[in-house]
C-alpha cells in the first residue's frame, strides 16, 4: 500500500522566493551574481524530473519542451520496473557498501529484500540479480540508465549492519534463515543462506515443549545430552571455546535418529534441519555461517563417504570460509563462525575414516567426540522409560512431540539470557573451571578442553531449567550430561587421543602380523631347512616369558608409525611400554646381533600391546 498509493513525485519542486528589491538595494552597487538571480527568480515555475510509482510501477518523468507552446513541460512517464521502495543502505562486516531494496514479487505476492552490492548498479550482474528474485526490469537502455541512478542516489539512507552469519549481533540473534530474535541495538539485514528458513519457523509454545518433549527426555542422560547441546550452542561464543561437538554411534535400532530428532526441536522442525555430511565444502560452510552461534545437525555419517566426512568435518570446526581474491584487487571478506555439531552414525569418527584408508588428525576426535548412544541399561539409547510400557513406545512418543512442538523453546531461551549476557558468562567460566579441576592432574589438553565443552552443555541445561523452560529439577540436566562424559571417558581416557591412535595402530600390527612376518634365528631347525618369510618385518626371539620383535626401520615407518610421525610415534610407543630404546634414550633403535646375519640397528617391542591396554 506504501509503494501502490504514493502519487507524490520523488523529487518536489524547488522553492522559489520572488519579489523586487527594496529601496536602500537600489542604492547600492549591484553584481552581475545578483542580476542574474533576481532575473532568474522573476521567471515561471519549472518543470523538474521526478521519480514516481504509477500503476504498479517504478517510473522516471523527465522533461520536454512543447511542440505546441515552447515551453518545457513533463514528459511521458517512462516505465524503469515494479513498484519497489530503497529503505535503506547497507554495509557489510568486510565494509562494502549496498542498498536494500523491497518490492513484493509479481509471482508469488511475496515480500523480497534484497542487499544489492553498490559495485554492481548498473552492470548486467545487478539486473540479472534483480530478475532472478522476481523483479520485473525494462530492457530499455535508456530506462536501466534511469533505474541505476535511481538505486544509487534515492531512497533511504539509513544505514543496516547486514551479515552474511546467523548468531548474535548487537544483542539480537539471528536464526538459521534470517529471523532476528530480540531487538537490535542498531539496523540489522541478514543477506546470507535463506534454503532452511522455514524449517526454524516455531510450532505449538514453549510450554507445550515443557511438557511433552523434555517430559519424556528427563532421566534420559542421550536426550538430555542432545537438548543441551542445542541450547550450549549460542553460548559457545561468550565463553571463548572453539567450534565442536559430539558423535553419537550405535546400530539403528538404538535411538540416536529419536535422539537427534529431539535436539533438533529446540529450534526447528526436526526432521527438515538436519544436513547431510556428504555436502560441498562451499554449501557446508554457508551452512555453518547461517548457523554461527548456533546448533548443527550432521545425520548418518555412513551415507557419505569418508573423503566427504573428512573434508566436511575441516570446514565445519575450521570455522574460516576459503578466502577469495576480488577483482578490484586484494581478498574480500572472508565469513568466519562458531558451531556446536550433534552428528549421528553407526559407526565412530576414527573407524569410519578408517575404512577409506584415512586417519583422524591429532585433536579431530576431541573436536566432534565418540559418544555410544547405547546407555547401558537395556533399553538403548534410554535409561528410563518415563510412563511408556516399551524403549520402542518412548521413541514413538518422543518424535511425535518433537514433530509437533518445536523451535519456541530455543527462541525463548536467548530471549530470556540475551540482557544477562555478563551474568551468565561469569556463571557459565566458574562452571567449566569447576569441572576442568576435577580431571585428573595429568589429564592431555585435548581431554581438558572436552571436559570444559560437556561443562557448558550441562550448565546450558542447568540455565534453561531456572528459567522455567524443562521442567526438570535441579541438577538433572547436569547429571545426564555427565553421566555422557563418563561414558567417553570409559571409552578413551583422558590421555592423547593421538597418542592412543598410535599405540593402538602398533598393537593391531603385531596381532595382525607377530606370527607371521618375522623370522627367528635362534630356534633351531630340526629339519635343517632355511626359515622362509614372505615380506619379513624383523625378527622374533623368544624369551621366557613374551619373545622381542625387533623391527626393521622401514617397517617400522612405513606400517607401525604410519600416518605419524616416526620420532612421535617412537616417543609414544616408548611411554606406553611397548618399544625399549638404547638405554641413553637417545635412540629408538638398538644395535643388535642376529646369528648368521650380522650386526643391524632395529627397534625392539618388548610389549605387542600399551600398558594402559593391560591395567584396563
Amino acid at each position: 500500500a506504501r509503494l501502490a498509493g504514493r502519487t507524490q513525485p520523488v523529487h518536489n519542486k524547488p522553492a522559489r522566493s520572488g519579489g523586487s528589491m527594496t529601496q536602500a538595494s537600489r542604492t547600492k552597487p549591484v553584481s552581475d551574481y545578483a542580476k542574474a538571480t533576481a532575473a532568474a527568480n522573476d521567471l515561471p515555475d519549472q518543470p523538474t524530473p521526478y521519480y514516481d510509482v504509477q500503476n504498479g510501477a517504478l517510473v522516471y518523468v523527465g522533461i520536454r519542451q512543447s511542440k505546441d507552446t515552447g515551453q518545457l513541460e513533463h514528459a511521458a512517464p517512462i516505465r524503469l520496473c515494479d513498484a519497489l521502495e530503497i529503505i535503506g543502505r547497507g554495509i557489510d562486516e568486510g565494509g562494502e557498501h549496498s542498498r536494500l531494496v523491497h518490492w513484493r514479487s509479481r509471482g508469488t505476492g511475496e515480500d523480497v529484500t534484497l542487499n544489492l552490492p553498490c559495485r554492481i548498479i548498473g552492470e548486467r550482474e545487478s539486473w540479472a540479480l534483480l530478475k532472478s528474485k522476481g523483479l520485473a526490469v525494462s530492457p530499455k537502455r535508456s530506462a536501466l540508465e534511469h533505474l541505476s541512478e535511481y538505486l544509487q542516489t534515492h531512497g533511504s539512507e539509513t544505514i543496516h549492519r547486514v551479515t552474511e552469519r546467523g548468531g548474535w549481533h548487537f544483542g539480537a540473534y539471528i536464526l538459521p534463515g534470517g529471523d532476528v530474535v530480540g531487538t537490535p541495538s542498531r539496523a540489522l539485514l541478514y543477506a546470507g543462506d535463506t534454503e532452511h528458513k522455514a524449517a526454524y519457523q516455531p510450532a505449538g509454545t514453549a510450554a507445550e515443549w515443557t511438557a511433552t518433549v523434555a517430559r519424556l527426555a528427563q532421566g534420559n542422560s542421550r536426550a538430555m545430552l542432545a537438548i543441551g547441546i542445542a541450547l550450549a550452542a549460542p553460548l559457545l561464543d561468550w565463553v571463548g571455546m572453539e567450534s565442536g561437538g559430539f558423535h553419537l554411534f550405535g546400530d539403528s535400532s538404538l535411538g540416536k535418529t529419536t535422539i537427534a530428532k529431539v535436539g533438533a526441536s529446540v529450534w526447528g522442525k526436526p526432521r527438515e534441519t538436519l544436513l547431510g555430511w556428504n555436502s560441498t565444502a562451499l554449501a557446508m560452510a554457508n551452512a555453518a555461517a547461517a548457523r554461527n552461534d548456533g546448533l548443527m545437525m550432521l545425520d548418518e555419517i555412513g551415507q557419505a563417504k569418508p573423503d566427504d566426512v573428512a573434508s566436511t568435518a575441516y570446514v565445519v570446526f575450521n570455522g574460516v570460509g576459503k578466502m577469495q581474491g576480488s577483482k578490484e584487487g586484494g581478498n574480500r571478506h572472508v565469513n568466519r563462525w562458531k558451531v556446536l555439531a550433534l552428528s549421528t552414525g553407526e559407526m565412530t569418527l576414527a573407524t569410519f575414516l578408517a575404512t577409506g584408508n584415512r586417519k583422524t588428525q591429532a585433536g579431530q576426535e576431541v573436536r566432534l567426540a565418540s559418544i555410544k548412544v547405547d546407555a547401558g541399561k537395556g533399553l538403548g539409547a534410554f535409561d528410563t522409560l518415563n510412563g511408556c510400557q516399551t524403549a520402542g513406545a518412548l521413541a514413538e512418543a518422543l518424535e511425535a512431540a518433537a514433530a509437533t512442538h518445536y523451535g519456541a523453546i530455543g527462541r525463548a531461551f536467548v530471549v530470556a539470557i540475551a540482557p544477562r549476557k555478563a551474568e551468565m558468562v561469569t556463571r557459565l567460566k566458574a562452571s567449566i573451571e569447576a569441572v576442568v579441576k576435577a580431571t585428573p592432574p595429568d589429564a592431555s589438553g585435548q581431554s581438558r578442553r572436552l571436559a570444559s565443552r560437556f561443562a557448558l552443555v550441562a550448565e546450558a541445561l542447568e540455565i534453561a531449567t531456572e528459567l522455567g523452560l524443562t521442567g526438570w529439577e535441579e541438577g538433572d540436566g547436569a547429571m545426564g550430561v555427565m553421566a555422557c562424559f563418563d561414558a567417553w571417558i570409559e571409552e578413551n581416557g583422558f590421555g592423547k587421543q593421538e597418542d592412543r591412535r598410535i599405540a593402538e595402530q602398533a598393537a593391531a600390527f603385531f596381532a595382525a602380523h607377530g606370527y607371521s612376518r618375522f623370522l627367528d634365528p635362534w630356534t633351531s631347525n630340526p629339519l635343517g631347512k632355511e626359515e622362509s618369510v614372505h615380506n619379513a618385518a624383523g625378527y622374533r626371539k623368544p624369551t621366557e616369558t613374551t619373545p622381542v620383535f625387533m623391527v626393521f626401520p622401514y617397517a617400522f615407518v612405513q606400517e607401525i608409525a604410519a600416518g605419524f610421525d616416526k620420532s612421535k610415534a617412537g616417543d609414544v610407543l616408548v611411554a606406553c611400554g611397548m618399544l625399549q630404546g638404547e638405554s641413553s634414550g637417545r635412540s629408538k633403535t638398538k644395535n643388535t646381533k642376529i646369528p648368521n646375519a650380522g650386526q643391524s640397528r632395529l627397534y625392539h617391542f618388548v610389549r605387542t600391546t600399551p600398558l594402559y591396554l593391560e591395567d584396563e
